[in-house]
């Protein structure tokens, strides 16, 4: 019953409705009270009629009040004076009029220090709840007995009003927790108990129907004190609230009060013989009655209280050990069938847990970290990796208990090493090592990756230093190229010069300009070649096919092979950084060429394939195997390649090579196409001379 919705029942109908629905069950629980009246005098001796109004008033909302409380008196006054004709008109209504005061006053109180919602597995709120209902009926009682006081036929006022009052407490104590629990859990059972077995029911209750006719029929007597009829039915409804919950222990209560009021007031059953007083056998039943109900419904909510705490102990526990077996990291637990001494040596210890560790507990994971698919096996035995951590359980135990992330390696095939970072937790009790917990995390991933990175860095770190040394060898080249061929043609000039000045001066005939035109002619054509070198014509305004096929053309001069150009004539529009990226993958690869395939022949396919450039370059020459081609920049003083790739990987682009030893190499560089934006114009302009020999090798 704990931590369902409130017991308020929220509906939408007009306050007149809700009424008139309750006016006829008011009205039956009425004539029931009336068919228990003890003549004389007009005292019911168990009144059903108040916990239904109770009830009423605790399941709507306030505005519905003044509507329920008129409905029950108007049922209360047609019954006593029109169909039982048990008062007058006016003693009817005042009687009537107690009875709403007594239910509206429960129920306000009921509110005020229960809450809306009384929970029938709680016996504080159980205590509560009897004492709010005891204290409102005894008022109730009291104003009861004082509107009928002065009609003859009354011996003892007092008794009249105890017995009212009993009777009131009575039907509230019954009736209002039936109707609550019921509107609280409805007609099914609830979600965190299983399904009743129907047959197991029935059986309770037939058991305490014949406990009830053979206690309170009068035909058998057995004076024995085990076989005592009032022990029987306290053990028939111990028996009922054992296993059914407040719905069907109130259900009981109400069946053990309507017999044996019944059966008393026949003059059957073992209250009938008391006469001590002229309400002696009613006001034994209705003490027997409240001693049967108030502690049966206190007993009820605390058996119900343990069974929820241990539901919600066996859920919790149900979902941690969901938890713990499909979690990704292998949870553990083993156990020393002989608890081992902290006095024991580390040596001492170790062989300790060798001899008496066992795995108690494991999840999937755990099974599967052995690697070797040995599943429920594990029990038996301890996987590898786990016997190396076992070993730092003395350290564990001079740490405090407590270790993190032990790194175990677990030897695999080819050299595909597992590591698992271990944690453990021991627990000592009394001076000695019971048991161990454990965690195990696979980090073989984050290691290898790790060592990627690591890697990666290592690379770059070179790269980055690569870079600066060929920055400084291509200045150095460009320096000697302008020293043993512009520089010495410009002393040449500076020599011819001078010898014409000096002719010029001494008035003697002009040397011969002809050497002086083939000097300038040579010095053209050197910084010609210097500015071709560093940019190479029609990349920039042409496009890349243009760039590419001069590329081929050089080669092929400078090599003396044969180069075969292709292209599929489709426009192929590359953004400026792109283009010069592409050209110099071309120029790198046929670098490659020249230094190591000795090729004859040299094939260049520029192309355009699902919206992507694709340039192939194909030899003809030794090949390789590319397995052995490892791209990094450490080995054989290589960067030309890796310095594309990384380059084109940064913008999109791949870098793929197909080669066999014997059968030559084809690679291809593929690139995206630039996006139509305008302006593309300003992209073609040069923005630098210096980046074309910057990654050659």
């Amino acid at each position: 019953m704990h931590g369902e919705s409130r017991t308020i029942v929220a509906v939408h109908w007009h306050p007149a409705a809700v009424a008139a629905a309750f006016l006829v069950i008011h009205f039956a629980a009425t004539t029931l009270g009336g068919a228990l009246l003890v003549q004389p005098p007009s005292a019911a001796a168990f009144w059903p009629a108040s916990g239904t109004l109770i009830a009423a008033l605790l399941l709507f909302r306030r505005r519905y009040w003044p509507w329920l409380l008129a409905s029950g008196w108007l049922a209360e006054f047609i019954a006593y004076t029109l169909v039982q004709h048990v008062f007058s008109n006016r003693v009817g209504s005042l009687v009537g009029l107690a009875n709403a005061g007594q239910s509206a006053l429960a129920a306000w109180l009921i509110g005020r220090f229960i809450g809306d919602r009384v929970d029938f597995a709680r016996s504080g709120s159980m205590i509560r709840l009897s004492v709010l209902l005891l204290a409102a009926t005894f008022v109730g009682g009291l104003a009861g007995a004082a509107a009928i006081r002065g009609k003859g036929g009354f011996t003892d006022f007092w008794s009249n009003h105890q017995m009212w009052w009993l009777s009131g407490f009575l039907g509230a104590m019954v009736l209002v927790p039936l109707i609550l629990a019921w509107a609280q859990s409805g007609l099914r059972a609830t979600r965190d108990q299983p399904p009743p077995r129907h047959g197991y029911v029935l059986l309770r209750f037939a058991v305490l129907a014949i406990v009830l006719w053979y206690v309170f029929s009068g035909r058998y007597h057995v004076s024995v004190l085990a076989l005592d009829p009032t022990f029987l039915v306290y053990a028939a409804l111990l028996w009922i609230a054992s296993h059914g919950g407040a719905r069907r222990t109130t259900f009981a209560l109400l069946l053990v009060s309507v017999v044996s009021a019944a059966y008393t007031l026949a003059g059957l059953g073992p209250f009938a013989a008391a006469h001590s007083a002229p309400f002696g056998p009613v006001l034994n039943l209705q003490a027997f009655l409240v001693l049967v109900a108030v502690p049966l419904l206190i007993v009820q909510a605390s058996i119900a209280a343990r069974k929820n705490a241990l539901n919600r102990i066996r859920a919790s526990d149900e979902r941690y050990r969901a938890f713990v077996q499909h979690s990704s990291e292998a949870i553990f637990r083993f156990e020393l069938s002989q608890p081992m001494p902290l006095l024991l040596s580390g040596t001492e210890q170790r062989q300790w847990l060798d001899q008496h560790a066992y795995i108690a507990e494991s999840n999937d994971a755990f099974r599967e970290a052995d690697g070797n698919g040995a599943g429920d096996q594990l029990v038996a035995r301890q996987p590898v990796w786990l016997k190396h951590c076992l070993a730092t359980v003395p350290d564990t135990i001079a740490a405090g208990g407590h270790v993190q992330n032990v790194e175990c390696v677990l030897a695999g095939p080819y050299g595909l090493d597992r590591t698992l970072l271990v944690s453990l937790t021991t627990e000592v009790e009394g001076g000695a090592l019971h048991r161990v917990w454990g965690v195990a995390r696979d980090v073989t991933p984050y290691r290898a990756a790790q060592r990627r990175l690591e890697q990666q860095q290592r690379e770059l770190r070179a790269l980055a230093a690569e870079l600066t040394l060929t920055e400084e060898r291509e200045r150095r080249r460009i320096a000697a190229d302008l020293h043993d061929g512009l520089a010495q043609s410009l002393v040449g000039l500076q020599l011819h010069v001078a010898a014409i000045r000096s002719s010029a001066e001494q008035g003697l005939s002009l040397p011969d300009v002809s050497a002086l035109e083939l000097t300038i002619s040579e010095s053209t054509a050197q910084v010609r070649a210097l500015m071709t070198d560093l940019m190479p014509p029609g990349l920039y305004d042409q496009g890349i096919v243009a760039g590419i096929r001069w590329l081929a053309d050089e080669f092929a001069k400078r090599q003396r092979v044969q180069v075969d150009f292709e292209d599929d004539g489709r426009a192929k529009e590359l953004a400026e950084s792109t283009a010069v990226l592409v050209f110099q993958a071309a120029r790198q690869l046929l670098q490659n060429v020249a230094r190591h395939a000795h090729a004859t022949v040299v094939t260049l396919r520029t192309s355009v394939i699902d919206d992507r450039f694709e340039l192939v370059v194909s030899d003809s020459g030794v090949g390789f195997n590319v397995s052995d081609l490892t791209f990094l920049p450490t080995q054989q003083g290589g960067f030309g390649l890796y310095s594309i790739r990384e380059r084109l990987t940064i913008i999109g682009g791949t870098l793929e090579i197909d080669s066999a030893p014997g059968r030559g190499t084809r690679v291809r560089v593929s690139a995206p196409l630039a996006a139509p934006a305008a302006g593309r114009s300003d992209d073609r302009k040069p923005t630098g001379v210096g980046t074309a020999g910057g990654f050659a090798c």
